[in-house]
């Protein structure tokens, strides 16, 4: 099923060579606003993840702010997790859904996410 909604995804996209994808794809990225997106396969659902950029280290404190606030209750990241990579200069987004029951969602789940990470990016880095 992951396979067939990205296809059809980026079909309606107009991006060459869908059909040319493996059928075994575990997981596959695309660049939206000079941002990685990653969609990975996790039967019955899926993972999405994206590095929003590094911390700036003369406003650790405004950052740290802005990410409890917006992973509280989920409300700002949309049930997606703000969070640092285990070096700790990173700030990368995640969300994991659990199950994908149609294109539909599928195509949602993704528009979503990526409106998230334009969201946080501006949030985070312009002042």
């Amino acid at each position: 099923m992951f396979y067939d909604n990205v296809v059809k995804f980026l079909k309606e996209l107009n991006i060459e060579g869908a059909n040319a994808l493996p059928r075994e794809l575990p997981s596959i990225s695309f660049e939206t606003e000079g941002t990685n997106v990653t969609l990975t396969d996790s039967p019955p659902g899926m993972e999405l993840s994206a590095n929003l950029g590094e911390l700036i280290p003369e406003r650790p404190e405004e950052v740290f702010s802005k990410i409890l606030l917006g992973n509280f209750l989920g409300i700002a990241t949309k049930h997606a997790c703000v969070g640092l990579d285990e070096s700790g200069k990173q700030i990368l987004i995640q969300a994991f859904i659990p199950t994908v029951r149609s294109y539909r969602e599928f195509r949602d789940t993704v528009e979503d996410f990526v409106n998230t990470v334009t969201f946080w990016k501006k949030e985070l880095f312009v002042k």
